[in-house]
């Protein structure tokens, strides 16, 4: 076994497990907006259930980034599964390295990901009162307007 300690992998499973947390997250939030962004933009092109038309992904605000979530929701289940099985011993001793590297690469994956799709900012967006909500860049205004007073 190479320089892999039992803090190491409780360390990596709470990793795992923070971002598990921030993908669900994200995808609670930002699926409700796309949805919305979708009815609208379905209603103001007059789509409907019988259209052979559809809105396409690239005109949902946060579609792209969403699926990349999802996508990496399944690598991240068996990261913290392998992590939770090496936390318990459960790995041979052979395939302890092999079991933490897989599961830290897909760990850094997902990480990645969120961190592409800026997920904290999103969700500290919408968590923001609408006043302090500068996601959209719309504060900037308001401020400079205030200065001319």
């Amino acid at each position: 076994m190479t320089n892999i300690t039992q803090q190491g992998i409780e360390d990596a499973l709470e990793r795992a497990e923070s971002a598990k947390f921030l993908s669900d997250e994200f995808i609670d939030v930002a699926g409700p907006l796309n949805n919305a962004a979708r009815t609208r933009l379905e209603d103001e092109r007059g789509i409907d259930i019988d259209s052979k038309r559809w809105v396409s992904l690239d005109d949902i605000p946060l579609g792209e980034e969403v699926l990349r979530v999802e996508e990496n929701q399944e690598n991240l289940d068996a990261a913290i599964s392998t992590l939770e099985q090496l936390a318990d011993g459960k790995i041979p001793t052979d395939k302890i390295a092999a079991a933490f590297e897989d599961a830290i690469q897909d760990l850094e994956t997902a990480e990645g990901t969120l961190e592409d799709v800026g997920a904290k900012d999103v969700i500290k967006a919408a968590n923001a009162p609408d006043e302090d909500n500068d996601f959209y860049g719309e504060d900037e205004e308001e401020e400079e307007d205030d200065d001319e007073k």
